[in-house]
């Protein structure tokens, strides 16, 4: 077989431009707290609106037959500026695995593959849930998942078969009742349980000390409202959710603060 060259593989990355179908709207509002991996979060939702271009009315016909849909997204958050061949997977805590042994964001092609439960489709609007992508992801595609071919039971998981770090999770009185207002306000009744789905993977960078001191104030966006933990022995507790929060594009927290476990 004839190996591709350089210049061949520029040649055709310059021939097809790739498109935008439409851009997901998520409730995961930045990196931070958004699940390194599809299906962790089953209660994490997500609507995308296909673009009247790609004709919709059309282009989604027999689509609601499915219950499961792939999508091929564009990491547009990424910061890197330079390929690094070896990354630093959560899992293993410490010890690097080459990037194509990996679903690592920062790729030469930032591309992104998930794989969510189709809800159900409403005119041009999929309405998804257990997505692992944060709002605001531009989709580059949507294909069906198909049980019978894309399911391959007997597959070797890698170094993947490690243990994922996670938390015990907890919800302070405050948290509790700041839960139950946001509930009503959003017309949602399983809140709980997502922040439950997404502080059980425990967020924090295993290579970053100083985010794993005990008792530190962290915190991310989620739906309308800033959602604000401590981790102390093993176990998250969710202290109280923080509505009208400015939420910036870039870096928005400066260093977290170590605080009283609220009751």
């Amino acid at each position: 077989m004839k190996k591709s060259t350089p210049n061949e593989a520029a040649s055709f990355s310059a021939a097809e431009p790739l498109r935008i179908v439409g851009v997901l709207r998520s409730c995961f509002r930045e990196k931070f707290g958004t699940p390194r991996q599809p299906r962790l979060t089953p209660h994490a939702t997500a609507e995308l609106t296909i673009a009247k271009e790609f004709l919709p009315e059309h282009s989604l016909v027999g689509l609601s037959g499915f219950s499961h849909v792939w999508l091929i997204s564009y990491f547009h958050l990424n910061t890197n500026k330079k390929f690094l061949p070896k990354i630093h997977p959560p899992r293993l805590r410490g010890e690097t695995i080459g990037l194509f042994a990996s679903r690592a964001p920062h790729r030469p092609t930032p591309l992104g593959l998930s794989v969510a439960r189709l809800v159900r489709v409403e005119g041009d609007t999929l309405h998804l849930c257990g997505i692992d992508l944060v709002d605001g992801t531009p989709i580059l595609d949507v294909k069906p998942y198909i049980p019978d071919w894309d399911s391959v039971p007997d597959a070797a998981p890698g170094w993947t078969s490690a243990p994922f770090p996670s938390l015990k999770v907890a919800f302070s009185r405050k948290a509790l009742a700041d839960i139950a207002a946001a509930q009503r306000r959003l017309k949602r009744g399983d809140l709980r349980e997502l922040l439950k789905e997404i502080l059980s993977q425990d967020l924090r960078n295993p290579r970053d000390k100083s985010q794993n001191v005990d008792g530190l104030d962290l915190g991310f966006f989620l739906y309308d409202f800033d959602a604000h933990f401590v981790v102390r022995k093993g176990v998250a507790t969710v202290t109280k959710l923080v509505t009208g929060a400015a939420l910036h594009k870039k870096e928005r927290r400066e260093p977290p603060k170590t605080i009283a476990l609220p009751r």
